[in-house]
């Protein structure tokens, strides 16, 4: 089987086999990393973000301190 008979952008990253304008194997390794890295990093952000209002919630609820109800004035 030949390569990919046609015109276009399509056709000569087909016929290249690869998707078109990457690098060599070195560089997109590293892309690979970095974008992991950023997806992690994001992760943990929210994480901390949500800890961080999950124990505020718990501090105002549990932290309240009331007057007792007495009736006997």
């Amino acid at each position: 089987m030949g390569p990919p008979v046609g015109d276009g952008p399509v056709y000569a990253a087909l016929a290249r086999g690869g998707a078109g304008g990457e690098g060599d194997d070195g560089s997109d390794i590293l892309a690979h990393l970095v974008a992991d890295a950023a997806i992690k990093g994001v992760i943990v952000i929210v994480a901390l973000i949500v800890l961080a209002l999950g124990m505020v919630l718990i501090w105002k609820k549990a932290g309240r301190v009331r007057e007792p109800d007495r009736d006997d004035r």
